[in-house]
């Protein structure tokens, strides 16, 4: 199996860079995922992926998950803590007002089939 470590430090740069072709190459079409303190379940890679434009699009003048404080992985599992940073075009509850940087620290927890494709992402935090 491919380095996961690797793996999840690609998928991530692709979220912060919006590269949401190579987002979309690397999850699976059906996936679990679930943004708990904020209950953001989504069990579609198409959907997510929609989500994510939009967010980034409308709501977001900037927005990314900084290197990881911790990386640990175990099996076909990787936890990554790490802060994630970003300036809301919009008041967003939980993250801050428009304008405002705001800092949040996130536990994501990447599960991988034995195609190296992200089949659950759980962000905590």
């Amino acid at each position: 199996m491919a380095d996961l470590a690797q793996l999840s430090d690609r998928f991530f740069a692709a979220y912060n860079d919006q590269d949401f072709d190579t987002m979309a190459a690397m999850l699976a079409e059906q996936l679990d995922f679930n943004h708990f303190n904020r209950d953001f379940p989504m069990n579609s890679r198409d959907q997510l992926l929609e989500t994510l434009r939009t967010f980034a699009g409308q709501y977001f003048v900037e927005r990314g998950f900084g290197p990881p404080e911790k990386l640990l992985v175990d099996g076909n599992t990787v936890v990554r803590v790490a802060d994630y940073t970003g300036i809301g075009k919009v008041d967003l509850p939980g993250f801050g007002n428009a304008g405002e940087r705001f800092t949040l620290k996130l536990c994501s927890i990447l599960r991988f089939n034995d195609d190296g494709l992200i089949v659950e992402w759980k962000d905590f935090g």
